[in-house]
């Protein structure tokens, strides 16, 4: 059947343009080179997180007070340079100093006391070295007139009983027997007597030695009772001084006072009140803080990273480039810290940047945990897509990928 249009179609038969060849040979060379790149290529996948700091590897000390009081004096400016055991901070410890005044009077007496005492121990000693001694004449002198009495009534029995002989024969009178009779029993009972006496100097030394014994034991007890005294006022002493000492507020390291609390003579400040922060020297790092889901187990040491800082557009100071030094392992406030050691050649000053940093600088970082094909990536997300997981994690997967292509 004849077509009603044989002069357009015959035209287009005859339309041969070389610019349509150029046309689709361009484009199968481009649709090939993105497919090349699409399965061969790659791109770097990076986690970023917006809380990232610079911090020195010895972390900051934060100076607290340790008691609540009013301010005697104080030296604290920011910027400051303060070596290790400066004085900061003196609260007014005047109760604290009275206290150790009073203790150290009574310290101060003791001594005199101890000695008086011992010298008094040492006296009732020899007092009754010499009782003793005395009594032991008096007891031997008491012995030796028991044996002049002994004797003497020996020889007044003799007597008497001669007498007796001489009475009974007639030889002398009745009256003389009996009178050595009565001088028997006189020296008898005067013998008794001296033993007697003998036996109560005897008991008299005893109880004298008890007396004197208990006497010294008084004495040894109220020593030893002044030297715990003693002790205890030494144990107080030093207390009182641990804690007048304490109302002294020091830097516990030699570094820069990187914040102050403005104080003024007079001012009060509650005990564990953050006072001051001293930042010690030393190398610097990047401390980051990412989600928990974004860090663990993607972020690993040795991975490369970017720092850029706040405050300083990086299109003209440039970027501190870090690598990935420590990764915490527990989670905290719902966060994870990550440590990152600057690069030498960020440090050596290879950027505007580099001559910037210092401790507390904010920014952002991120780090680049792999590099996949695009293939591989839109494979994984269309396994997160057909495994239910949700819209929300192939966008947290595609995102970063799409950020690293741009």
């Amino acid at each position: 059947m004849p077509t009603q249009f044989t002069h357009t179609t015959r035209s287009l038969a005859n339309d041969r343009s070389v610019y349509t060849l150029v046309a689709w040979l361009l484009g199968t060379v481009l649709l090939g080179a993105w497919l090349a790149w699409f399965l061969l290529g790659e791109v770097a996948l990076t986690e970023t997180s917006r809380k990232a700091r610079l911090e020195v590897r010895q972390l900051p000390h934060h100076v607290g007070a340790l008691f609540s009081g009013r301010v005697a004096a104080t030296t604290l400016a920011i910027g400051q340079e303060v070596a290790a055991n400066d004085v900061l901070v003196e609260l007014d410890a005047g109760p604290e100093r009275l206290r150790l005044a009073e203790e150290e009077a009574r310290l101060a007496a003791l001594p005199p006391r101890m000695a008086a005492l011992r010298a008094e121990l040492v006296a009732l000693e020899q007092a009754r070295a010499d009782d003793q001694r005395a009594t032991q004449a008096a007891i031997e002198a008491g012995r030796a007139r028991i044996q002049e009495t002994e004797a003497a009534v020996r020889f007044a029995k003799n007597n008497e009983a001669r007498l007796k002989e001489q009475s009974s024969a007639g030889g002398i009178a009745q009256i003389e027997a009996l009178r050595a009779l009565a001088e028997t029993q006189k020296l008898a009972a005067a013998k008794d007597a001296m033993l007697a006496d003998l036996r109560r100097l005897e008991l008299d030394r005893v109880t004298r030695a008890h007396q004197s014994q208990a006497q010294m034991e008084k004495l040894n007890g109220t020593l030893a009772q002044l030297e715990g005294e003693m002790g205890t006022a030494h144990a107080t002493i030093a207390r009182l001084r641990e804690e007048i000492d304490r109302h002294v507020v020091r830097a516990p390291v030699a570094g820069r006072v990187g914040d102050a609390v403005p104080l003024h003579a007079g001012a009060y400040v509650t005990q564990g009140q953050r006072l001051a922060s001293i930042v010690p020297p030393g190398a610097l790092v990047i401390v980051a803080d990412f989600a928990p889901a974004s860090a663990m187990g993607r972020v690993r040491p040795g991975q490369p990273g970017r720092m850029r800082l706040d405050g300083f557009p990086w299109a003209q100071f440039g970027s501190i480039e870090a690598t990935v030094g420590r990764v915490a392992t527990e989670i905290r406030d719902n966060l994870v810290r990550v440590e990152f050691v600057p690069s030498d050649p960020a440090i050596g000053g290879g950027n505007a940047v580099a001559g910037m940093m210092q401790h507390g600088l904010p920014g952002s970082i991120e780090v680049t945990i792999e590099r996949a094909s695009p293939a591989l990536l839109v494979l994984r997300a269309a396994g997160l897509l057909l495994s239910g997981q949700g819209r929300q994690q192939v966008a947290a997967t595609a995102a970063p990928a799409g950020s690293a292509a741009r």
